[in-house]
């Protein structure tokens, strides 16, 4: 199978899943943080962040899945970016040529944070679930995942910034599919 067939496979797959992690871990931060919304809005976005909401064996299973996911879809986007087409890209005044463009900058940015929180992220549930770690062991992969080495004033602005560049992913390429099958 082709690369670019996996990565497109893939995300069609997880767009659904992925988003919904994505939302749900922004509104948690930002809600919390910003907002001084309540514990329990705290709890059920964890819920739905986590997939503790399809039971713990369908919780790891679903954390499992989408961080595997992530890793491929990060994996298969960096092999794809081709800095000659980069340059042929930006001489097309095509709007595919634009999204694709806009598409692969915007995965370039992402790469590296979203592989690191996405590993932290499945490493910290995993961690807690199956070995049983106390929180207080695991607080490192938190304190990654979340960006807290920024400090408590920059954490959710890293959560803000790498949701939007997310969501800028998630369009670009449901436009990019739509174009291509449309």
């Amino acid at each position: 199978m082709k690369i670019r067939q996996l990565h497109r496979q893939v995300a069609i797959a997880l767009w659904l899943p992925l988003g919904l992690v994505m939302c749900t871990g922004l509104a948690y931060r930002l809600g919390r943080s910003w907002l001084g919304l309540s514990k329990d809005f705290g709890k059920l976005m964890m819920t739905i962040h986590t997939g503790t909401f399809l039971g713990e064996s369908f919780s790891l299973l679903y954390v499992l899945c989408l961080g595997l996911g992530v890793v491929v879809l990060t994996v298969s986007g960096f092999r794809l970016i081709n800095p000659r087409r980069l340059k042929q890209y930006r001489r097309l005044a095509q709007p595919s040529s634009t999204l694709r463009l806009i598409h692969q900058y915007g995965a370039t940015v992402v790469l590296l944070p979203l592989l690191v929180s996405a590993i932290t992220g499945v490493a910290y549930h995993l961690s807690q679930q199956w070995l049983h770690l106390p929180k207080q062991q695991l607080a490192v992969l938190l304190q990654i995942h979340e960006g807290a080495y920024l400090g408590v004033a920059f954490k959710p602005l890293y959560i803000l910034a790498l949701s939007g560049v997310l969501l800028l992913m998630f369009l670009t390429g449901w436009k990019m599919l739509g174009q291509r099958f449309g």
